[in-house]
């Protein structure tokens, strides 16, 4: 006889399964927390926001913003406003319990677990290097 083993699907959460409040990095605003637990691989969310082609994305409206993520050529997404979501809330960290997965194919971005968050438990994703390029942030400071 053979037994069925555990199914090992991520699963999908949604809005109401996140808080926003408050960060625990003082003075950085609000930020994204787990109402429950998370296993390794699960999705926290999709990136949401308004499209923009290469061209709006670098026109003077849009290029300072901390919201624009690129996703391959002419595609970026503008994460504030109405069309954004819960995801824009997550903040940087060099040890993210998160990371960006992020589909050319399909031009969507999506955040991931990458070990298991207890609920309360504030999700970070590392930003990047190219994030920090034009800010007067310093390296260490961002840790």
């Amino acid at each position: 006889m053979q037994l069925r083993k555990k199914s090992s699907l991520s699963r999908i959460f949604k809005e109401k399964d996140f808080e926003v409040k408050p960060s625990s990095i003082p003075g950085i605003g609000m930020g994204l927390f787990a109402k429950e637990n998370l296993s390794k691989g699960d999705t926290v969310g999709y990136y949401t926001g308004k499209i923009l082609t290469d061209k709006i994305a670098n026109s003077s409206k849009y290029c300072e913003s901390k919201y624009l993520l690129w996703i391959c050529k002419d595609h970026w997404i503008y994460g504030e406003g109405k069309e954004s979501n819960y995801t824009r809330f997550m903040n940087h960290s060099t040890k993210p319990n998160v990371k960006l997965v992020v589909s050319v194919r399909w031009k969507t971005a999506r955040f991931e677990t990458i070990r298991k968050v207890k609920a309360g438990e504030e999700l970070f994703f590392d930003y990047g290097d190219e994030y920090w390029i034009n800010t007067d942030i310093d390296p260490v400071e961002r840790n």
